[in-house]
């Protein structure tokens, strides 16, 4: 018996962009740009209470924010103010720090994680509705409409902008899509109308003369 049209849409167009959404979370740019987000907070706390170092203020520090605690230290003053033994230490990690930076600025890190976020948001907001699409009897028009409306328009833009990496869907997501699609038959499909009801109830098309 051939699959109802309802699981195919799901199995076949939805759930996939919704699953690789998820997947928007591990790419490079978006955890550096968590990285640096907090990294700055953290900067900006500790000077508030009176609590800093060069080093701190150094890794906080970025092209287009000013520090709180003044102006950023240089590579000098950190290395001078730190163990002997933890020179090399401090040097590398600064070295791996600033490699960090440069590709991120190069590759519009902050702006494809910004997007990305952006994008995760809808298909989240996308996600929730479904429940609510697939509890009807033709769940169809729904999520015609999201597919058509909500989900592709964000995705197509997100792809212009690199910001989503894949043409059209993540790597590695069938099985992840495969668990979904039977949770939500089980739970829902008793309450789909036949497709060939459906079909029936679907408009004529009008004959031209």
């Amino acid at each position: 018996m051939a699959d109802h049209l309802v699981k195919r849409t799901l199995e076949r167009d939805v759930l996939p962009y919704l699953v690789s959404a998820r997947q928007l979370r591990k790419q490079w740019f978006y955890r550096l740009h968590t990285l640096f987000g907090y990294t700055t907070d953290l900067v900006v706390a500790l000077a508030a209470i009176g609590i800093s170092s060069p080093l701190f203020r150094l890794l906080g520090s970025t092209g287009s924010t000013s520090d709180a605690a003044g102006s950023p230290p240089t590579l000098a003053s950190v290395l001078a103010s730190v163990p002997l033994a933890l020179v090399y230490p401090t040097a590398g990690l600064i070295l791996a720090w600033v490699v960090f930076r440069v590709a991120f600025n190069r590759e519009d890190g902050q702006k494809r994680a910004v997007l990305a976020r952006s994008c995760t948001q809808v298909l989240r907001q996308a996600e929730a509705s479904l429940p609510t699409a697939l509890a009807t009897a033709d769940p169809m028009p729904a999520l015609n409409e999201m597919l058509e409306k909500r989900i592709r328009p964000t995705v197509d833009r997100n792809i212009q902008d690199n910001s989503w990496p894949w043409v059209p869907f993540a790597p590695s997501i069938d099985a992840d899509v495969t668990k979904e699609v039977t949770a939500l038959c089980s739970r829902y499909e008793a309450d789909w109308a036949p497709v060939n009801a459906l079909l029936r109830q679907a408009p004529a098309p009008e004959n031209k003369p």
